[in-house]
Parts: structure tokens; sequence; C-alpha cells
């Protein structure tokens, strides 16, 4: 069962070959072949730009997170401790103190919530939702840019293997006609010049091979890059090849309206502009709230110690003192005394005081905006371009999707017509290079007319081969457009 990387054209390519290389043997164990699906299973695990849209999506996560915590209330502890110094005031009896060091220490709890803000909390948890959605998409968008890349560097491996493959052949071709024309020139049936002639075909042959080879060589490369695999493992690399089979399609569809609609309707780049225009609606609805009052609630609930605060320790003593004396006849004199009580203080204990200095509090507290410096009707205006602008993206991103479905479609057509017009190209060139190569070992015809053969028939092998996987690839990225099973069977 093929994977499904995306409702997207990009991926197309990406899962012909792998439904091609699925046809095919698998490599002996000592040199692995890597398919398609291998190449983007690796790339998926291991691209960097994957794994950013993977953390964009936990960032998403995240935001939901947060604005459903807003819906709660907060919880908060507090503490302190500390001295003052010379003459204060005793934070709990709210008198004046002097002391070297007065020892001070508070605790508490407290909570609040909104009760009230315009709908934000609502607005904001929509909005983090639809970030979610919008996260998943732009990970689509990135594995589909990732599948582009890595299908057209595959693509490119197996068209140079075949370039190599065209330029064997030829090379085959042009070593027998130089042994026969040796032969011939050892008989003295022919000049020494015709077989100058056919060593400089062969010579060229040598040189194409090793240009083609080394552009095999670079193709490898750069998918090995792509694949974050070490250089050294492009030498060996090898990719699986779909079969002739797998290449045929004849049908295409009438017209592109089919695979439009489907398009239009499911591509991760047409639900993520819908997505901007949903949150574009929910940042004007934001920017309203702010003609809404607030409300909020809080509650609080503390104690503390006060080093300054004193309890009566123990019972008091009396105590005699003299308030004056009063003299009688002139020469007697009397003290006035009087009894006092006396008392001894130590500063309130710890527990004591805890206990003694419990207290609550319960606060509603509203904010009513009545003139903020235009500050609310800017971002109202401002919001409404925004979901003007988000509109026009989407609009956008639709023709230009529709467009490009349609340049697909005329592409596929294209492309069917140049299949059939190559083919019979190929055809009248092999026909054509088959009679000159026959001439040409009867003496009829020079080598340069073999030549000039063999070139139009190389020319005509390159364009058959291409006009036949352009078929198929643009064929069926029609077939994905509309939805239709990936497969080749």
């Amino acid at each position: 069962m093929l994977r499904r990387y995306s409702d997207s054209p990009v991926a197309f390519i990406a899962l012909f070959l792998v439904a091609a290389g699925l046809t095919l043997p698998q490599a002996s164990s000592a040199q692995k072949t890597w398919s398609l699906q291998q190449c983007l299973d690796h790339a998926f695990e291991h691209n960097i730009q994957i794994k950013l849209g993977q953390l964009g999506e936990v960032s998403a996560e995240i935001g939901t997170q947060s604005a459903i915590g807003a819906f709660l209330p907060n919880f908060n502890g507090n503490l302190s401790h500390g001295y003052n110094f010379g003459r204060t005031i005793d934070p709990f009896t709210n008198q004046f103190v002097e002391s070297s060091a007065i020892r001070s220490n508070s605790f508490g709890l407290s909570t609040g919530m909104v009760l009230f803000n315009g709908f934000q909390n609502h607005l904001n948890l929509q909005r983090a939702k639809l970030a979610q959605k919008s996260a998943l998409s732009s990970r689509e968008i990135a594995e589909n840019n990732i599948v582009l890349t890595i299908a057209g560097a595959y693509l490119n491996v197996l068209f140079q293997e075949e370039f190599v493959r065209v330029a064997d052949l030829n090379r085959a071709a042009t070593a027998r006609q130089v042994e026969r024309m040796q032969s011939l020139v050892n008989a003295g049936a022919a000049a020494a010049f015709d077989l100058y002639d056919v060593e400089a075909q062969l010579a060229s042959d040598e040189a194409t091979i090793v240009s083609t080879q080394n552009a095999l060589n670079l193709a490898k490369l750069n998918l090995v890059q792509l694949l974050q695999l070490p250089a050294s493992e492009a030498d060996g690399f090898k990719v699986v090849r779909p079969s002739d089979d797998d290449l045929e399609r004849n049908n295409l569809p009438p017209s592109p309206e089919s695979a439009v609609g489907h398009a239009l309707a499911s591509f991760p780049e047409i639900v993520q502009a819908q997505y901007q225009v949903e949150d574009a609606g929910i940042g004007l609805n934001l920017a309203r709230s702010g003609r809404y009052p607030r409300i909020f609630a809080s509650y609080n609930i503390g104690t503390g110690y006060s080093g300054a605060s004193r309890t009566v320790d123990g019972s008091p003593t009396t105590e005699e003192i003299v308030l004056g004396s009063l003299v009688v006849d002139d020469s007697t004199a009397y003290d006035l005394v009087a009894q006092q009580e006396v008392y001894q203080f130590i500063t309130t204990p710890f527990s004591d005081q805890v206990n003694r200095n419990y207290n609550q509090s319960v606060f509603f507290s509203m904010s009513i905006p009545i003139f903020n410096n235009f500050g609310v009707k800017s971002s109202v205006e401002q919001a409404e371009v925004n979901v003007l602008r988000a509109q026009y993206q989407l609009e956008q991103v639709r023709q230009t999707l529709t467009a490009n479905i349609e340049s697909a479609w005329a592409d596929a057509r294209a492309a069917s017509q140049n299949t059939v017009a190559q083919e019979s190209a190929l055809v009248a060139s092999e026909r054509a290079f088959k009679n000159t190569e026959q001439r040409y070992e009867a003496g009829a015809a020079t080598a340069i007319d073999y030549a000039d053969a063999r070139t139009r028939l190389d020319n005509a092998r390159v364009n058959a081969l291409r006009s036949k996987y352009d078929l198929a690839f643009k064929s069926r990225i029609l077939d994905f457009y509309m939805g239709k099973p990936l497969t080749f069977r």
C-alpha cells in the first residue's frame, strides 16, 4: 500500500517512482538499491525542514494549552523575611517602635481570575486551535517541497543512467564496426583512412561514456547529499528503475475541471489559506473586544510575624511609687505614695502571631474603556484590512492552483501527442540507421553517413525516452489532482 504524504501534486512524482520500484527485484544484501520510498523515508527522518515543521506543530499545541489555561484562575503564594532598623512602624499594630533590629515575616496565598474580558479567552482558544491546523498544513507543504526536491534528484539519476546505457550501446556498436573495418584493412579490402574514421567515432563514443558517467556521478552525489548521507556513498549508490509497463499511459481526462475541483477542496495550500482567512476573522473579533469592559475577581489570605509585637509575661507585680510630699504644720512632711502594677513584656511567640494576624480579602474590579487615544479604533480598522488581505491571498492561491492544473493538463496532452510522434521518429531513425549501417558495411556509404545516421538515432532514443517519462509523470499528476488512487496497475 502506497504512503500518501499529502494531497499535493508535488508528492505524486515520489509516489509514482515508489510504485514502480515495488515491481522490481530487490538488490543483494551486499549492495543496497534505494527505492524512492526508502529515499523519502530517510529524508523525512533526517531533513531539518521536516523537523522544523514538526516543531511548529508542537509550538501550536503549547499555544492551545496556554489558551485553555487562560480560563482558569491563577494561584500564587508569597512569603517574606526581613529586618527593620531604627524608628519604624510595626506592620501589624501600625505603631511607631524603635529598635536596633526588628524582624518581620509575612505569608500569604492569592488567586484571581478574569470573569469577563470581551470573550477574548474564547477567541484566543479558537485561534490557538486554528493555529494547530495551520501548522499541520505548513508541515504538509514542507514535506511536499522535500518530496519534490528528492523526486527530482531521483528522476535525474534515472535519466542519467539511461543516457549511460545508450552510450554503452553506441560504443559496443562502434567497436564492432572497428573490428570489421580492421579485418577489411588487414585483408586489403578497405583503405586505412576508413579505419581511422570509425576509430575516431569509437573515441568519440568513449568520451561520451565518460561524460555521461560523470553526469550520473554528479546526479548520485546530489541525491546522496539531499539524503544527508556521506558523499563517499555516492559511488556505489543505486536506485530502483521503473519498468516499461509502469510508464505506459494512454488515457487522459477530457478536461481539467474534475482535477481542479478536487484540488481546490483538499490541497494543503488551499486549506492553509482558508485557515488564514478564519484567523483574520478571529483577529477582527479580538480587536472589537477592546470596546467591552473587563471584570476581574481576586481573593487573598495571609498572616505574618513582627518582632515588635509584645505580650505580657505572667502576672503583674505591685510596687509603691512616691507621688510627692505633704508638709503639715510647717514642719512635718509626709510622702504621698500609690500602688502600681508592673507588667513584664516579651516578644509575642511566632505561632501566636500567625494565628492572630490571619486575614482575608475578596475584591472585584471592573475596567470600562471610555477613550484610549483611538487605539481600539485603529486596531479594528487594521484587523478589517487583514481580513481582506487574507481573502485576496486565498483567491490568489486558488487562481494559481487552477492555472497550474490547467497547465498540467495541457502539458499532459502535449506530452501524449509528443510521445506518439517521438516513437514514430524513433522507429524511422532505427530503420534509417539499420539501412545506413548495411550500406556502410557494403561500402555504399561513408563513415560520415554512418555517423550522421547514428547521431539521429541517438537523438531519437533520448527524445523518445524523455517523452515517455514525461507523459507518465504528467498524466499521473492529473490523476493525483483528481484524487484517484496512485497505482500503476
